[in-house]
């Protein structure tokens, strides 16, 4: 029987013969922005967005009617704005994340509304009233809980339940609000629990579901933007995960993503969620890393891409046991644990977001409250090699001296600091490689 719940210092070497760049990761560089206090908001479960220096989210508790928040926080962190409080008539529980276009955030809410089967809501970006666009009835979808995407003037999404066969629906609705169009509905076979957002490439959406498929343990589908029958491009069934919870990301004509549930068996043995890929067209999964609990369980965030790299979250696991943020190579590889979440820097960390060297992020719980908090983590300073004759030059930026180049003969050597050692600083090539890491002091 499987049962499913829900819920360093590391640095990238380099030979010296080797003409790259590198980059060091430090989890010293983890900070706290803001705590939610039930009163501001509390357990944010989406991840944010970034306007100028202002970062912007939701979350589904706490607030005045303790039905949830949209919130903005300063990007170096700050008092928690609350935006506006959700009152169960104009929604409850936003458990997705906001998109902006203009001046107008857009987002959804789980619950509430005229039917309480949620809503889709728009804002000011400088906060005022919610303004209530669409309120879902069961039969055209319920439990919007995943985010929009917006292309021209329509919002697309998805609902977890609802429509003809109760397994959820994708939708499409006006920006300005008006009746809420069913472009698809699932019915188990097709897939069931669409709990994640759609991406759209061309004229095609595609999204997951977290249940449903001829294993019922969750597909990848498309349907046409104008909507129409829904194409089932890979079914999971446990060998190759379960569970695709978060929206994917499209990277030229493949698509990524993760299984994020954690599956116990009665003989013990535990699934603790994978990245996949899949052709954009459909075909077999490929699964590029496995999560093993010591570097992450329940990846549940969604997946964002920088260079040659992918980041995400795990909601459990870590050296604590609290979640993790994690990277891996976009082909595939080993899961390189970037920070583990403590309970005091918060805990079940939902997504993040890359600007320039910083991923900024949410965690449901922890932090000083125990309500959740928003987090940056600063993926350090690039280490550049360059030969030159019969020698290596490295150099990085760190003006304030707060790392020491290291070198080892091995990359699973021992790494001593390089005395003196300052950039640029250059190196004999003496023998057959040697590796070089930043550590922070």
């Amino acid at each position: 029987m499987k049962t499913r719940r829900n819920a360093i210092k590391t640095c990238l070497l380099g030979a010296a013969a080797l003409l790259s760049a590198f980059l060091c990761r430090d989890t010293s560089a983890q900070n706290v922005l803001a705590s939610f206090n039930s009163n501001n908001g509390a357990q944010p479960l989406a991840g944010l967005i970034l306007s100028g220096s202002t970062l912007y989210g939701t979350t589904a508790g706490g607030g005045e009617y303790n039905a949830g928040t949209v919130f903005s926080i300063p990007v170096g962190g700050g008092p928690v704005s609350t935006m506006a409080s959700f009152n169960s008539n104009n929604g409850a529980n936003p458990e997705a994340g906001l998109i902006l276009s203009g001046s107008t955030l857009y987002g959804t809410t789980e619950y509430g509304g005229a039917y309480g089967y949620g809503t889709v809501f728009s804002i000011p970006v400088g906060g005022a009233a919610v303004t209530t666009l669409a309120s879902f009835h069961g039969t055209n979808g319920s439990q919007p809980c995943p985010g929009l995407i917006l292309s021209g003037s329509t919002l697309y999404g998805t609902t977890a339940l609802g429509g003809a066969y109760g397994d959820g629906t994708v939708f499409a609705l006006p920006i300005a609000g008006g009746p809420v169009t069913t472009l698809a509905i699932l019915n188990g076979a097709n897939g069931k629990l669409a709990g994640a957002g759609l991406i759209l490439s061309g004229s095609t959406l595609y999204g997951t579901t977290w249940q449903g498929g001829a294993y019922n343990d969750g597909t990848v589908f498309s349907i046409p933007l104008g909507g129409g029958s829904v194409t089932t491009l890979a079914t999971f069934n446990l060998t190759n995960g379960l569970g695709p919870c978060p929206a994917m990301i499209l990277i030229g004509s493949t698509l990524y993503g993760t299984t994020g549930g954690v599956v116990e068996y009665e003989n013990g043995t535990v699934i603790y969620g994978t990245v996949f890929s899949i052709p954009v067209g459909g075909g077999p999964v490929t699964t590029l890393a496995t999560f093993n609990g010591a570097n992450g369980a329940a990846p549940k965030g969604g997946l964002i891409l920088s260079g040659s790299t992918l980041y995400g979250t795990t909601e459990e696991g870590g050296e604590y046991g609290d979640g993790t943020v994690f990277s891996i190579p976009v082909g595939g590889g080993p899961v390189t644990t970037l920070a583990s979440f403590d309970g005091t820097n918060g805990a079940f960390p939902i997504a993040v977001i890359l600007s320039g060297s910083t991923l900024y992020g949410t965690a449901a719980n922890g932090g000083a409250n125990k309500c959740g908090t928003v987090f940056s983590l600063n993926l350090g300073i690039p280490l550049n090699i360059q030969c030159s004759g019969a020698s290596v030059v490295l150099s990085w930026d760190d003006p304030a001296s707060a790392f020491s180049l290291q070198s080892a003969p091995a990359v699973t050597g021992l790494f001593t600091n390089i005395p003196g050692a300052t950039s640029p600083y250059t190196n004999g090539i003496t023998g057959a490689q040697q590796y070089f890491q930043l550590i922070r002091n």
